[in-house]
This record gives structure tokens, sequence and C-alpha cells, in this order.
């Protein structure tokens, strides 16, 4: 399944940082092809670290989690 809500982040993180497309992405992120392709895509599966460390290089720093109704 897909998380459009993350892949839309991702691939406006990367468009922001001048990344035009998963290839480009790949060359910079410290983790393989496929994982990057599976944080791209937005794929619900995808290990939380991965999408950390891609958005590292995308120049986010934290990942905030918010309760729903406080």
């Amino acid at each position: 399944m897909i998380n459009q809500q993350l892949k839309n982040i991702v691939q406006q993180a990367a468009k922001e940082k001048g990344i035009t497309g998963i290839m480009a992405l790949a060359e910079v992120a410290p983790i393989s092809y496929p994982r990057v392709r599976r944080v791209w895509d937005g794929l619900t599966d995808t290990k939380i670290s991965d999408y950390i460390e891609v958005m590292k290089v995308l120049g986010y720093d934290e990942i905030k989690f918010v309760k729903r109704g406080a």
C-alpha cells in the first residue's frame, strides 16, 4: 500500500533540495537504492529509519508525532 502523504512530503522535500528524481536521491542517500525507492514511493511497509535517513539528507532533522485530540 502507498501512503500518499508521505510520498508527497518526501518528493516535495527532494524538489526543494534540487533533487528531481529517485536516481539523484539514491546517489546522495546513505541507504541502498531499493530502500530509497520504497521511501520515494511512500510504501507503508518501509522502515521508519529509512524515512529518517532520507529526510536527513534532504535537510530535515526530526520527526514529530502528535497525539490526536490533545
